[in-house]
């Protein structure tokens, strides 16, 4: 990638921290008591309090804010695992146009419920989630309605890089972030902010064992076709869209790759419960046992996790707790 695309997608952060202003309001950091000991600090960055449950709300705004009246009133289309088409769906009730989501058949039931219950259209997908942004793309070609990636996207990541900017407005001097990977909108997004606002904030990407083509996609060079299998992290799970932007981002601006077992994402997200009496899904988990993982490199530090999501079905949160 050159300098250019990593300046523009700055100030696209730029851009939509202002845009989604109109809509969103700034995510709570919250200190932990448990994780900050000695003289280390660690913070949670409360994206699960967002009016969806996710951050990704953030993204949805920006790229749906940002169209013309004329490409929304013909109606938008994207794909998504559940959090991503909870953003979208609201904001297709904000902007009052019509909206199609493509979800996989493993679509949490509570994800499914929240998409609908914003009045927009679901259509369902076999096998891997990277089948339903496919098929998303040909429906909206052959209907003649605008796609939104769920991550592939310039908007996307503008969207969801103002989590960089209020970050930086709230601990300047951050040491590490720990972000969930999955198509990289997220970790893209706040890397390219703190890049350029707080150099020497380091970026450590955690993946699902079970899932983490993009972790295993950087070093191979190229995007690669993997099987994921079943994780509790169902918002960063599947594959990536070859030529995505986010690979170029997630290779240029992550300073580290790791991976954690079921186990670890279960005992992250028990730990999340207890430390801020909120709820935390799986990918939250995620994030939080890629700390405990490193807790040893960052003591003295100050750290943030990004607490994604909260969208976790009753019958899942029985089973960890």
């Amino acid at each position: 990638m050159n300098k250019e695309q990593g300046t523009e997608q700055f100030i696209e952060i730029a851009k939509a921290s202002v845009r989604i202003k109109s809509v969103l309001k700034p995510t709570p950091l919250h200190c932990s008591k448990s994780l900050s000991i000695e003289n280390t600090k660690v913070y949670y960055k409360m994206e699960n309090l967002n009016p969806t449950g996710s951050f990704k709300i953030r993204g949805a705004a920006n790229k749906i804010l940002s169209m013309s009246e004329k490409d929304r009133a013909k109606g938008v289309v994207t794909a998504s695992s559940g959090n991503h088409g909870l953003g979208f769906s609201y904001m297709c009730n904000y902007a009052n146009c019509s909206g199609t989501v493509f979800v996989p058949t493993t679509v949490s039931e509570a994800k499914y419920q929240g998409i609908l219950s914003f009045g927009v259209d679901i259509i369902k997908t076999e096998g891997d989630p990277i089948n339903g942004e496919i098929a998303s793309r040909k429906y909206a070609a052959d209907n003649e309605k605008s796609f939104v990636s769920p991550y592939n996207d310039v908007q996307i990541v503008g969207g969801q890089g103002t989590i960089g900017f209020e970050l930086f407005s709230e601990v300047c001097d951050l040491d590490v972030v720990f972000i969930a990977l999955g198509g990289g909108g997220l970790t893209s997004g706040i890397a390219i902010a703190l890049a350029n606002l707080s150099p020497n904030t380091k970026i450590i990407a955690c993946s699902a064992t079970n899932s983490k083509v993009m972790q295993d996609s950087i070093p191979a060079g190229h995007v690669l076709d993997l099987t994921s299998e079943p994780t509790l992290s169902d918002g960063t799970a599947g594959g990536v869209e070859e030529g995505s932007i986010t690979f170029d981002y997630c290779r240029d601006y992550v300073d580290k790759f790791i991976d954690v077992s079921e186990e670890e994402i279960i005992e992250g997200v028990r730990v999340f419960i207890d430390d801020t009496n909120s709820i935390g899904e799986g990918a939250v988990g995620v994030a939080v046992a890629g700390y405990l993982s490193e807790k040893d490199s960052w003591v003295g530090k100050k750290v943030a996790i990004i607490a994604c999501g909260g969208n976790i079905s009753r019958s899942v949160l029985k089973t960890i707790l």
